[in-house]
């Protein structure tokens, strides 16, 4: 029901109807025409009420196409003729209707009837006009109600979906950090073990303690991937070497939180993990014209699509998703071999300006 949307438009149309006659008779006059103020505001308040008992018969057939057309003809034709008789009864007391349009109006008795209905018949033009203009509203309302419901419905559904793409933290990695923990301990490296726990702990508070932002800095993202590789050097403490460079003029670009951890994680596990010898991993962030650069190269060879049992397939996808969820086809991910023996995986990524999201639009 659009009890607000009905009454504004009801008295909205019959107060337009009465302004318009009020400003004809007092700027023109009406040599052949009789009516005064009286008689308009004595319609217009029927015509309200009228208006008011066609609003509650349309809401009862629910929009309907033919119930609908239906109510505005045969009922709305009543209605209409019900205004013109309740106002020029009210008028003509205590003589008879037809008497006082004939004297009011100047026109033959047996006229009477005829100009009655003509003033029925514009009624009902005024009513059908107002149910047509009633119908589209609620139903532009209807429109923008369901349009709404559905973005925020969408909306919730993709920050879910974001959220669960976030945290699919690598559970190999917890799993190799606490090795990593019993092993020290057994070995009565107290200190590193104390020290890897701490770094795993700061890592872990960073990323899950952040009260739920999706985009973070630069910085802070580099931050939480140096965490990281500090944790995962206390495992390969003579194979895992790492450098980052990051523009100055990026740090403060806004990207989505644990965007690169894939990356930096497939890094490890095909390519530290995999060798004897010492591996370097560079991450850098550099800005590309109007576009962030970021990229994670380390040494080694990306496996093929025919090494089944490689696993890298799900990190890029992860990123991949993310990055579609967020930028749609603004921003993008190649990864591959390069030359030198080396891998490299890169993400552009669109100013914050550029990102196209829901509630945006």
């Amino acid at each position: 029901m659009n009890i607000d949307l009905a009454m504004k438009s009801i008295f909205g149309v019959w107060t337009a109807y009465f302004i318009v006659n009020a400003l004809r008779v007092l700027l023109w006059g009406a040599p052949d025409h009789s009516h005064d103020l009286a008689d308009y505001l004595i319609t217009a308040v029927i015509s309200v009420t009228v208006t008011w008992a066609l609003y509650r018969l349309l809401i009862l057939v629910s929009e309907r196409a033919a119930p609908v057309v239906f109510i505005l003809t045969i009922p709305t034709i009543i209605l209409a003729i019900g205004i013109g008789y309740f106002t020029n009864l009210i008028l003509a007391y205590p003589t008879s209707v037809l008497a006082h349009i004939s004297a009011d109006h100047g026109v033959p008795a047996h006229q009477a009837l005829s100009h009655f209905f003509d003033t029925a018949f514009v009624n009902y033009l005024i009513l059908v006009g107002w149910g047509g203009l009633y119908l589209a509203m609620a139903n532009s309302r209807k429109t923008q109600v369901a349009l709404i419901h559905s973005r925020n419905l969408e909306r919730t559904t993709r920050e879910s979906e974001m959220r669960a793409l976030r945290y699919q933290l690598n559970p190999h990695f917890v799993f190799n950090a606490l090795n990593s923990v019993s092993s020290l301990i057994i070995d009565k490296k107290n200190v590193q073990a104390e020290h890897l726990v701490d770094g795993l702990a700061d890592y872990m508070r960073s990323v899950l303690d952040d009260d739920g932002k999706d985009m973070i800095t630069i910085e802070q993202e580099i931050a939480q991937q140096i965490r990281y590789l500090e944790i995962e050097q206390v495992r390969f403490p003579r194979r895992l070497q790492f450098n980052v460079q990051v523009h100055a003029d990026v740090r403060n670009w806004k990207i989505p939180a644990l965007i690169i951890q894939p990356l930096v994680e497939n890094a490890i596990k095909h390519g530290v993990a995999q060798s004897s010898e010492p591996v370097q991993i560079t991450i850098t962030a550099v800005r590309d014209a109007d576009r962030l650069k970021l990229t994670v190269t380390n040494d080694g060879r990306m496996r093929t699509s025919e090494d089944t049992g490689s696993g890298t397939g799900t990190g890029l996808a992860n990123i991949k998703e993310r990055l579609a969820a967020i930028y749609g086809p603004a921003a993008a991910l190649f990864a591959g071999n390069a030359a030198g023996d080396t891998v490299t995986a890169t993400i552009i990524i669109p100013d914050e300006q550029q990102i196209f999201r829901d509630y945006c639009l």
